[in-house]
């Protein structure tokens, strides 16, 4: 036993001077700055492409007629007949359906004994005024008979004229009795039936008559293409019901405004359909050409970051420092994106940046 406490003894002290020269050496190792993680990072690059082969933009599209109207009746009564129904084509002027009213015809009949009642008495006060008028120099009457008399002649004109425009009236209001069609067009909708009760406040229409010679092909285009759309070249409607059927259809009219809740413009082509092959309602797909650019230019997708609240990318500089710039996007797609402005052709783009770099750090550019 105290030969091994010698020995742990010897073991300590030879030890002892070992750990004394090691340990400098380590501590001024701890004391040397680390290197820095950014010159260790690796990024591949990827350099803009100029866009030639511009896509159509591609839109959803409803049909809708031309022109399209609900019918409605402008006087009360009763169905008594009804000459269309739906699918049937009418010419403008065509009769429709024709109204019963009884009361309508007694109030006319009224107004009618009213008018002539009203012409005997004003007949009657004329002579007496002209009577009156010629015994005035006579000196058999005065003054004022006479003004009275005259007066009384204008009363009746006034009753009569007023009497007159009444009856006018009943008689425009029974002319709506008989319902016809405002312009040509196909019968849509028929909502009147023989013997139903009609009222001038009733909020179903009677019939609904739409023009399809012409048709209406409608596109909503979001606010941030809506300038890049080539206006004067035809769009493409295809319609998937109908065999993926193609037609050209072109620029009618932009509404020139956009709708706050969707950041949409309606815009409304014309499609040509004077055979009436194609019924109004159906939807479909427009491909509308697009304004090419010759600055526009084209980097994956995986490019992009938000920075800032804005879209942005990382490049490599000359020197193999990261720079941000902020860049103002065109069309998207699953691969990539078009870039309006912020790039140069000749930018380094990186790819896939991650949180670890920022403004200012050094990279290397990866050969592979």
């Amino acid at each position: 036993m105290p030969n091994l406490v010698k020995k742990l003894v010897i073991v300590a002290v030879v030890a002892a001077p070992v750990w004394f020269f090691l340990q400098p050496e380590t501590q001024a190792n701890s004391k040397q700055p680390p290197q820095s993680v950014a010159e260790s990072l690796s990024v591949r690059i990827a350099q803009p492409k100029v866009i030639s082969d511009y896509q159509p933009l591609i839109f959803n599209a409803r049909v809708e007629a031309i022109e399209q109207s609900d019918i409605f009746a402008r006087a009360d009564g009763y169905v008594e007949n009804r000459f269309v129904d739906i699918g049937d084509e009418v010419k403008q002027g065509d009769l429709l359906a024709r109204l019963s009213s009884p009361e309508l015809e007694q109030q006319i009949y009224q107004a009618k004994a009213e008018v002539n009642q009203q012409k005997v008495l004003l007949e009657l006060t004329d002579k007496v005024a002209s009577r009156y008028v010629n015994l005035r120099d006579s000196g058999a009457v005065n003054v004022t008979e006479v003004d009275e008399k005259e007066a009384e002649l204008a009363v009746a004109k006034a009753t009569l004229a007023t009497y007159q425009a009444r009856l006018e009236q009943l008689e425009n209001e029974f002319a709506y009795t008989e319902i016809t069609a405002p312009f040509d067009g196909i019968i849509t909708r028929r909502q009147a039936e023989r013997g139903n009760r009609i009222t001038r406040n009733d909020a179903i229409p009677l019939f609904r008559i739409s023009r399809t010679d012409s048709l209406r092909v409608i596109v909503d285009i979001p606010q941030t293409q809506l300038f890049i759309i080539d206006q004067q070249l035809p769009a493409q409607l295809t319609l998937p019901d109908l065999a993926n059927q193609k037609v050209e259809v072109a620029l009618s009219r932009l509404s020139g405004e956009v709708n706050r809740e969707t950041g949409t413009m309606r815009v409304e082509y014309l499609l040509d359909n004077s055979d009436l092959n194609l019924p109004a309602g159906l939807t479909g797909e427009v491909a509308v050409q697009v304004r090419e650019k010759t600055d526009a230019l084209r980097i994956p997708v995986n490019a992009l970051k938000t920075i800032q609240g804005k879209p942005s990318v990382m490049l490599v500089n000359n020197d193999n420092q990261v720079n941000i710039k902020h860049v103002r996007l065109g069309r998207l797609n699953n691969s990539d994106v078009e870039i309006l402005s912020g790039l140069g052709r000749d930018d380094r783009v990186i790819l896939n940046p991650n949180a670890r770099l920022a403004e200012g750090i050094r990279v290397s550019v990866a050969t592979k």
